[in-house]
């Protein structure tokens, strides 16, 4: 097999939800083959407390958010283990993006954003992220 482009080598990990952790405590354990970390509004994150978010400094980070999480208990107390997590990788000078869609007049999206009548906007919205990285 002949590789053309290895100038994109390394793995994109795109996790959703519950997965969001072990996809971000995957590539904590191989950052230096992780090319990118795309979560799709994950319930969980690492502990920064207990992870060294500067192994991901040259890895980066896309979150995406939809809408209603402040209504519900589970994400009010979840999402804070994202926002701290996006804190310490910012902190150890990762480039994060933290995209929440209401902001962009993007509105109306369940917590299944791949499943959503505007699943195509979304997957542009990952997909122009991904191709400002290569």
């Amino acid at each position: 097999m002949t590789r053309c482009c290895s100038a994109y080598d390394g793995v994109v990990i795109l996790t959703h939800s519950q997965g969001g952790n072990f996809g971000m405590t995957a590539a904590l354990h191989a950052p230096e083959r992780t090319r990118a970390v795309i979560s799709l509004e994950p319930s969980g994150a690492p502990d920064p407390s207990r992870q060294n978010a500067r192994l991901l400094k040259n890895v980066p980070h896309l979150f995406l958010w939809g809408d209603y999480l402040d209504k519900h208990p589970f994400w009010v107390e979840s999402r804070k283990a994202s926002e701290t997590w996006r804190d310490a990788l910012c902190d150890a000078g990762c480039d994060v993006t933290w995209c929440e869609l209401p902001a962009l007049g993007i509105n109306g999206n369940s917590h299944a954003l791949m499943s959503d009548d505007n699943s195509h906007v979304l997957a542009g919205l990952v997909l122009d992220w991904l191709l400002e990285l290569l």
